[in-house]
């Protein structure tokens, strides 16, 4: 599925780039460009957004043909004139008019994201294969029936595992699952520890302080109706886990400097590197905090705990370098003798760089000096 816009406003455009992943949304500017995309057998589109201002054609002609074509798609059109007299001739069209100038963007979103996050079929959901989660041992299809559980519930996960296991990776796969046609916002929270980090993500309003020359709104935001990702946990000030609390137990926040309540409804995830018990008995994670942020813990295993996906794993990672190239069984063999404090990231730049001594050979020389040079 996925949504197509037509219009030659980038600013008008820039709106819903910035909601929806590049992936889901089709950008337009000349209306045969358009019409020949929905001509596709290969293109589904769930809703059609047609600006009055493009290049070339207009929207009376591209409504014109799409009821020739009998389109069913749901079509918001965007105009600054709503009683157009032609309009009228299009009653057989699911159409639906907004008013162009001073529309709500944040409010068009607030409808557009159930109607468009429904369609996505769980049929689609099983083929989706998250990209760096690869491997057919126990635990690694463990790991994604496991996600694949949780990700339509509403609940708070924490992705727990060392540096280089994928929790980023498994934020994803859960977030897509969920929000296929919305970009996760992510955050490192040690960021969120700096002198900006409470303007940075709760936003702020005009004037609350020196330089604050305009409005931010702010990360949460920007994650309401989509995902949430707080990493590195672990870095988090106890100061900034009492900021979120209102937050987390029913969605509203105020920005710096505004006495009006805000709310925005997503889909937390978090990770660390550090065990969560361990964080909280260590006086590093408020109780109160904890309690809200760890209703379901899933632990990412260690590539040492499953040697047996380096095959799968090297395979992948020279198709998505697009490199022809095979490892000799020798280094294969090297690589799975070896026990990774890094994971499945210090094995792919250990890869990446036998690539790069490999260039004018047709086979990936792995030699001992290359794994432990990490």
């Amino acid at each position: 599925m996925s949504l197509f816009i037509i219009s030659s406003d980038w600013r008008f455009k820039e709106h819903f780039k910035h909601h929806f992943t590049q992936d889901f949304l089709h950008e337009f500017t000349i209306s045969h460009k358009l019409l020949e995309a929905l001509d596709s057998s290969s293109v589904s589109p769930k809703l059609l957004i047609i600006d009055e201002r493009m290049s070339k054609g207009s929207q009376r002609s591209i409504l014109e043909q799409l009821t020739y074509q009998k389109c069913s798609i749901p079509i918001l059109l965007f105009t600054s004139n709503e009683q157009q007299p032609y309009i009228q001739a299009f009653k057989n069209l699911n159409l639906h008019i907004i008013q162009r100038k001073g529309v709500n963007f944040d409010s068009l979103f607030s409808h557009l994201d159930p109607f468009l996050g429904k369609t996505e079929s769980r049929e689609e959901q099983k083929t989706y294969i998250p990209c760096g989660l690869v491997g057919n041992s126990y635990c690694m299809q463990k790991l994604r029936k496991k996600l694949y559980r949780y990700a339509k519930q509403n609940c708070s996960i924490h992705l727990y595992g060392e540096t280089g296991t994928g929790k980023e990776l498994a934020a994803s796969y859960l977030h897509r699952l969920s929000f296929p046609h919305r970009n996760m916002v992510s955050v490192n929270c040690s960021l969120l520890s700096s002198s900006l980090g409470n303007s940075m993500f709760f936003g702020h309003v005009k004037g609350a302080f020196t330089d604050g020359n305009t409005d931010l709104p702010g990360l949460v935001h920007e994650a309401n109706q989509s995902t949430l990702f707080l990493d590195e946990l672990e870095t988090l000030s106890p100061s900034f886990q009492a900021y979120m609390l209102r937050l987390l137990e029913n969605g509203q926040y105020r920005r710096l400097g505004d006495t009006q309540l805000h709310t925005s409804r997503f889909r937390l995830i978090t990770a660390s590197n550090e065990d969560l018990v361990t964080l909280m008995q260590g006086n590093r994670i408020r109780k109160d905090f904890f309690y809200r942020i760890n209703e379901v813990s899933i632990t990412l295993p260690p590539l040492r705990d499953h040697l047996e996906d380096i095959p799968q794993l090297c395979e992948y990672f020279l198709l998505h370098c697009k490199s022809k190239k095979q490892l000799d069984e020798h280094g294969l063999e090297l690589l799975m003798s070896y026990h990774w404090p890094g994971n499945v990231r210090q094995l792919f730049s250990t890869i990446r760089r036998c690539l790069i001594n490999s260039e004018e050979e047709p086979v990936v020389m792995v030699t001992r000096n290359d794994i432990y040079q990490d």
